[in-house]
């Protein structure tokens, strides 16, 4: 804290017993060493609020990085949840649809124009041949 060596306290002693005198002096030192214990105190106290005061600032920022963060996974889970509710309206709607589809000759998929309903399956006499006629 302070650069203070020995031959500095061995004078500053030497001029107390001068000024003070033999006899006042472990009173004056008594009251000296309360004075600086006190000071450390407050310089403690002092610095322990400096470094409340910084972590509470901290704290705030991580708050609001954390209140930031659960605010975009509210908005991505409100977003996920919309586009389930489409996916499933677009399945239900899906599922309703019965359109038959009839498969040609050729292989190509059409809808039938006479409006039946035969599960889309092809038969042999829908004009595809049969693997074993020929």
């Amino acid at each position: 804290m302070l650069d203070i060596g020995w031959m500095e306290i061995a004078i500053v002693m030497g001029i107390a017993i001068v000024v003070v005198g033999p006899k006042e002096l472990p009173k004056v030192l008594r009251t000296v060493g309360k004075w600086r214990g006190k000071a450390s105190a407050y310089a403690r106290d002092f610095q322990r609020s400096i470094e409340d005061a910084a972590d509470y600032s901290e704290m705030d920022a991580i708050k609001k990085e954390i209140e930031e963060a659960n605010r975009e996974l509210n908005d991505a889970k409100r977003d996920l949840g919309d586009q389930a509710a489409s996916v499933k309206s677009d399945m239900e709607a899906a599922t309703k649809d019965k359109t038959v589809l009839k498969v040609d000759s050729d292989g190509g998929v059409s809808e039938p124009s006479d409006g039946s309903s035969d599960g889309g399956t092809a038969k042999p006499g829908d004009g595809q041949e049969n693997s074993a006629n020929a």
